[in-house]
């Protein structure tokens, strides 16, 4: 490597070294870690998240249940090299073995919600609900899957997970973005 280009390497370096240190001091300002929980903010100053930086995943623990309801975390990973923001409810829905939709899509458990900054790595959660499908139809289906898209997004992720569904109602019920790891209490 030649002189020239170590020293505009070391430059970008220490530029960004500086960068965060000046972060870190100001008031307010949330230093970016994968263990660190998401700043929880009303507004942002991140552009919004896209498809191509949102990894969705589901937590494997479910987070207990309630009056014939399953709680789970759905899990939004910021999989770039920039800031940015979610906000409001994502969407779910079952789907069957052939990848159709079955039943209703997800209602909202309402929540007040804000923006959630993530920085790269950083992961933000909702809770998402599945209802005892006998509670909502007399003749429930199997689904093999949830397909799950982000708030303000257009694509969507399949999360295999088996659960019974029902045609023309939804048993889902999910959250609002939430700061951090959804990580069962």
């Amino acid at each position: 490597m030649s002189m020239k280009r170590t020293f505009r390497v070391t430059r970008r370096i220490l530029g960004g070294t500086a960068l965060l240190c000046a972060a870190a001091l100001l008031p307010g300002t949330a230093m970016a870690s994968t263990t660190a929980p998401a700043k929880h903010v009303t507004s942002s100053w991140a552009a919004p998240c896209q498809e191509s930086q949102t990894l969705i995943w589901l937590g494997l623990s479910d987070a207990g249940g309630t009056a014939g309801t399953i709680f789970y975390p759905l899990e939004f990973t910021n999989t770039s090299h920039s800031v940015c923001s979610l906000s409001g409810f994502p969407r779910a829905w079952a789907v069957s073995q052939d990848g159709k939709q079955i039943g209703k899509s997800s209602r909202h458990i309402w929540e007040q919600h804000n923006f959630v900054n993530l920085w790269p790595g950083q992961t933000a959660h909702a809770l998402l609900g599945i209802v005892d499908a006998g509670n909502v139809c007399s003749h429930p289906v199997l689904a093999v899957g949830l397909r799950v898209r982000a708030p303000g997004q257009w694509s969507s992720t399949i999360i295999p997970l088996p659960f019974e569904a029902c045609h023309g109602a939804s048993v889902l019920r999910v959250g609002p973005i939430q700061p951090g790891v959804g990580i069962p209490g």
